[in-house]
């Protein structure tokens, strides 16, 4: 095993555009944190305070050894679902039975991390329940909060956040240079430099500029939103057509403060100055929670004012004016909205009846959206629709927020929460997929037909998190009303349900007949999942009680039923099963591969918890073949990943880990043991996982799902590396090689730069051109 991995990086999102000045402030933040340990930036919308604690926090991150980690709330709208996001953001993998704050917790317990929570206000005594449980539990952890007002908690020192610095008044002309010392001016000039680089700051409109920051109270908001008009108007027409506006809101509502004036009279600028239909795209589009494609967009706001066909380019004309954000994403060009000018968009959509009927399609879209992924999702769109559904989450919490209010939208909201059963389990929301269940069952009539599968759901959810007498209560519910033949899919959803509950928390023997009753059911129903599911579980029962034959055959036609679709998700869990079996029998090899074959199914999904399993495995077998100093590097690995992800060794592991850390211990000694850990648990995650892919296969290994690569020439790169050098000559980014291989990008980017240490290049071109030689030459 070779390699060099890096160290875990902080986790915060990139600068789309620079970051200016703020010197003082900076400095003042950064002091706060080293006495307080709680400090909350205060101030109103589009002042800057998100900006600026990402950049402290960036700048401080050397004095935390576990980290930076951003928690943003500014989509949540339930302060129920508050410890859900925080646990989400930080990528936990969190044990069913276990409630979300209980969970952050105990990740947080004993780390020196800096935990940066954005946009609190509208969630503050949910967000001050946190930050309280975080400070009684974890002495190590400082918050950083971004809040309208104070949080009001034990410790937080409030920190107003102010306008940026503005020239102030002068009679006579100044050098363009002189007005560079102020934030506010750097700022106009920078970003008009970006929407029209021939532009500078002059002795001609110095003072033009000078007055508009200062008119706009150097709010970075409305600074940058101005700025973005200078291709089409001097700084002097730009605070002629505004100076009206300015006078108006002065006479106008005196109880707003001046900076809230002068934001709201941009904005009503900016938007008197968009097309008719560029100002309803603005106000619909602020229907959306979280961020949304074009093709959200036209489902969602499209009608004959504002026909389907033009929504891609008026969404690339609000882009251009700040008015939405464009980002480039695995899935595609994606666009969200500022908090502030979110709230101004719905502010616009003052009548009631229109706002009433957007939120009608936005929940009509994102059931349609789930539907057809459950539909799909078991194929080979199973790993775009996976994403996708991640990209969407905000935007299906919001659709269930709406429906949870009354009857009749809330058999919608039954629907999602039906069609999303396999996501809420994918993605380890089990307490969340629990959460919306419940709401709706109580407002749900009880004759209506929708109300079944959230029974079903709401039940295995419950049994998944152990709590399973409420389950049972729930399941068995719903099988007496399982009384029509449509319903035999929810019925063998009930019994695999029921089978769980036995299998997990009971008598595993228990479980046998349920599951062989569930896999006929699923045999003639409609959910695409349901056979397989039942014959992993079956596989796992006959593993459990030592029928390892039985067991490979469950598991071998689940791996059979996938490869004809396409299908990952299911093939990595059964082929997982089939590698503890086959270790129990001695089977080394064997089990080395399907470990590896699992990591490569599961690397699409962000599964971390299931990966550091693999590689508990894979630490295992190199004991078993005397690669001692591997294992002991494995081992620190999977240590440091689950303490990552909040997660604990899964209990079947327990003896077989135990075994090989004895082992590699007494082979290696206990100070070279010690350091090898160490030096494996810091590691990045993806670097772990490659090197533990790039070892020799074994002779039983099975062939890969995936279609093979050729080696290049020489071996110093691991199949997954020689891969990836391919398509670097064949020119494209890491980001196409992501989707083209269907990683993370942040892996596809982490292969590119093991391929050039390996190979002592230092640029893309070099490695280009050595993949042509060596194909060549081969």
């Amino acid at each position: 095993m070779s390699g060099t991995p890096h160290r875990r990086g902080n986790e915060l999102p990139p600068e789309l555009s620079s970051f200016i000045g703020r010197r003082h402030e900076r400095a003042k933040v950064g002091h706060a944190l080293r006495t307080s340990r709680v400090v909350t930036l205060s101030g109103p919308g589009g002042v800057g305070k998100t900006r600026l604690a990402l950049r402290v926090a960036t700048e401080a991150a050397s004095r935390y050894p576990d980290g930076v980690r951003l928690v943003e709330f500014a989509p949540v709208q339930d302060p129920g679902l508050v410890a859900d996001t925080a646990v989400a953001s930080l990528r936990l993998s969190v044990e069913p039975a276990v409630a979300p704050l209980e969970a952050l917790v105990g990740h947080l317990r004993d780390r020196g991390l800096l935990l940066i929570l954005d946009n609190c206000e509208h969630v503050k005594d949910a967000v001050s329940e946190l930050i309280s449980a975080v400070l009684e539990a974890c002495p190590r952890v400082r918050i950083l909060a971004t809040s309208r007002h104070s949080l009001e908690v034990p410790e937080e020192q409030l920190l107003a956040v102010p306008p940026l610095s503005v020239p102030p008044p002068s009679r006579e002309p100044r050098a363009p240079e002189a007005l560079l010392p102020y934030d506010a001016v750097r700022l106009f000039e920078e970003r008009a430099k970006a929407v029209w680089p021939p532009f500078e700051l002059t002795t001609e409109n110095e003072a033009d500029v000078a007055e508009l920051v200062r008119r706009l109270d150097g709010m970075p908001l409305a600074i940058e939103l101005a700025a973005v008009r200078v291709s089409s108007l001097s700084a002097a027409q730009i605070l002629d057509r505004l100076g009206d506006r300015f006078s108006l809101l002065t006479r106008g509502d005196r109880a707003a403060s001046p900076r809230q004036q002068s934001l709201r009279a941009l904005l009503d600028w900016s938007h008197d100055l968009l097309s008719a239909e560029e100002q309803l795209l603005w106000q619909r589009a602020s229907v959306f929670a979280g961020s949304f494609d074009v093709t959200d967009l036209a489902a969602v706001v499209a009608d004959d004012h504002l026909p389907s066909p033009l929504v891609a380019g008026l969404a690339d004309k609000l882009a251009e004016k700040s008015i939405l954000v464009r980002e480039a994403t695995p899935l595609g060009p994606r666009f969200h909205q500022l908090q502030s000018i979110k709230e101004y968009g719905l502010r616009k959509l003052s009548d009631a009846k229109h706002l009433e009927h957007l939120r009608d399609q936005h929940t009509a879209h994102f059931r349609n959206e789930a539907v057809t992924a459950g539909r799909e999702m078991f194929g080979t769109s199973g790993i775009a629709w996976f994403r996708r559904l991640s990209a969407e989450h905000h935007d299906f919490r919001a659709a269930l927020g709406t429906c949870a209010t009354d009857g009749e939208r809330a058999k919608v909201g039954a629907v999602i929460v039906a069609a999303l059963q396999h996501y809420w389990v994918m993605t380890g929301r089990f307490a969340e997929g629990r959460h919306w269940a419940r709401r709706l069952l109580v407002v749900v009539p009880p004759s209506a037909p929708e109300r079944l599968g959230l029974l079903v759901v709401a039940g295995r959810l419950a049994v998944l998190q152990g709590d399973v007498d409420e389950g049972r209560l729930l399941l068995n519910q719903s099988l007496a009303g399982t009384t029509r033949p449509e319903d035999a899919t929810w019925r063998g959803h009930a019994l695999h349900s029921l089978a769980l509950a036995e299998l997990f928390w009971e008598e595993p023997a228990a479980a046998r007949s349920l599951l062989e009753e569930a896999l006929v059911l699923h045999q003639t129903g409609d959910d695409p999942f349901g056979v397989p599911l039942a014959l992993i579980q079956l596989a796992t029962l006959h593993a459990a009680l030592g029928e390892t034959e039985r067991a490979t055959t469950y598991a071998e036609e689940c791996i059979r039923l996938s490869a004809l679709s396409g299908e990952q998700w299911c093939a990595a869990m059964a082929r997982w099963t089939q590698a503890l079996a086959v270790w129990r029998e001695g089977r080394t090899a064997a089990a080395r591969s399907y470990a590896r074959e699992v990591l490569t199914l599961k690397e699409p999904f962000g599964d971390r918890l299931g990966m550091a399993m693999c590689l508990e495995v894979l630490a295992w077998a190199a004991t078993a073949d005397e690669r001692h100093e591997d294992a002991a590097r494995l081992l620190g690995a999977v240590g440091s990943a689950l303490d990552s992800v909040g997660g604990a060794l899964f209990r079947t592991l327990q003896d077989g880990h135990d075994q090989c850390v004895t082992d590699t211990r007494a082979a290696l000694g206990e100070p070279t043991y010690d350091n090898l850990v160490s030096e494996g648990a810091t590691w990045r995650f993806e670097d772990a996982v490659a090197i533990a892919l790039g070892g020799e296969a074994g002779p039983e290994r099975e062939p890969m799902p995936a279609q093979a690569v050729p080696a290049l020439g020489m071996s110093r790169l691991t199949k997954r590396e020689s891969e990836v050098a391919r398509l670097v000559a064949q020119g494209l980014t890491d980001g196409q090689i992501a989707e083209h291989l269907v990683l993370a990008r942040r892996t596809a980017e982490g292969h590119v730069q093991r391929a050039l240490r390996k190979l002592g290049f230092t640029s893309r071109q070099q490695l280009a051109g050595w993949v042509v030689e060596h194909q060549a030459s081969s």
